[in-house]
């Protein structure tokens, strides 16, 4: 079922636990950041407009890149999607994923290419994988960031985060790697998530689900293990490269590397990066968090600046990627209309 055909109160209830969870996350960082210290909103401000255009310039140029990376893995998924149209579609579907429910971003991406000539089937296996091992990257992360932060010092609470997170990654890779070896496991666990949501919704047809399942191994079964040897570097880039925004942010704002080292930052970032599960990439909580594990470090005294970088951070990071999806829709649905009216006059 798409976007379209979801009922107005499915489309309700996702619309309300999407901002139940945006809620929860701001409720929640401003309960961290209570902890911490009271902010000097007023230096915050300060630290935002000490900024120049051309640190904006180079933040949004390695957006840019970052973006690239985040959509390499359809590329090593889908056959005959070029490094530019995916990163282009990643771009519509990260802006269709702020402003729709959840989901309406996958089913744009399929739709943009079914336009260019990809097989749907195979365009919604390749977008399955790509969110797979996005999830493997997103809660491998910690451990990322622990293996970085040993370099200087060992964390033990880091620690914990990192190997509880790698259990969730573990656990998540497994489940894939099972499915896409097996397909009577693929059509059983489709039978099995059928009838679960037939008990909610008596519409579901539970077979329909199995054989959807077993479609979706068969078109992955080949490519799943070579996209996933390549997705992993690439993705652990892109979190490197995102935790590189981060570190440029503070700097821009005035923080030092005598008062807090680039191995801090970075680490901090990748332990607290699966929050970014909450909406808008965690926007809130995550901020909060992070200003939370560097002040305890630096002092309480670049606490307003810290907060001023996370600003700027989310600034660009959320920005671009919704000023880019929003020319992409734009340029596509003008192809689409020329493409329509020239059909019609031919």
């Amino acid at each position: 079922m798409n976007a379209r055909s979801r009922p107005p109160r499915t489309r309700r209830a996702t619309w309300l636990r999407r901002v139940g969870l945006l809620v929860l996350s701001l409720a929640c960082a401003r309960i961290i950041i209570d902890l911490v210290g009271s902010i000097d909103w007023d230096a915050v401000w300060g630290g935002i407009r000490h900024l120049e255009a051309w640190q904006f310039g180079v933040l949004i140029a390695l957006v840019v890149v970052r973006q690239v990376l985040n959509a390499l893995p359809l590329v090593f998924f889908i056959d005959g999607l070029s490094v530019f149209r995916a990163t282009a579609s990643d771009q519509g579907s990260a802006l269709m994923s702020m402003i729709a429910p959840p989901t309406s971003d996958t089913v744009f991406r399929i739709v943009v290419m079914k336009s260019w000539g990809i097989d749907v089937d195979k365009a919604a296996a390749g977008s399955t994988c790509n969110v797979l091992v996005f999830y493997v990257a997103r809660w491998t992360a910690p451990l990322l960031g622990v293996l970085l932060l040993a370099t200087a010092r060992f964390d033990p609470v880091y620690g914990l985060t990192a190997a509880g997170s790698l259990l969730v990654a573990v656990a998540i890779l497994v489940g894939a790697w099972l499915v896409t070896r097996s397909q009577p496991l693929a059509r059983r666990l489709g039978r099995w998530a059928g009838g679960v949501a037939a008990r909610v919704r008596s519409s579901v047809d539970a077979e329909g689900w199995a054989t959807s399942a077993a479609a979706f191994q068969g078109h992955i079964a080949d490519r799943f293990r070579r996209g996933l040897a390549l997705s992993m570097p690439t993705l652990a880039l892109k979190l490197l490269v995102d935790g590189t925004i981060l570190l440029l942010a503070i700097r821009f704002v005035g923080i030092s590397q005598s008062q807090l080292s680039w191995v801090e930052v970075v680490a901090a970032f990748l332990i607290a990066f699966p929050l970014t599960l909450f909406p808008l990439q965690g926007i809130g909580v995550l901020d909060a968090t992070i200003v939370a594990e560097l002040t305890a470090v630096g002092g309480v005294e670049i606490e307003a600046a810290l907060v001023a970088a996370l600003v700027t951070y989310r600034v660009v990071t959320l920005g671009t990627p919704a000023l880019l999806g929003a020319v992409f829709i734009a340029a596509w649905r003008h192809t689409q209309r020329r493409a329509s009216t020239g059909a019609a006059h031919s």
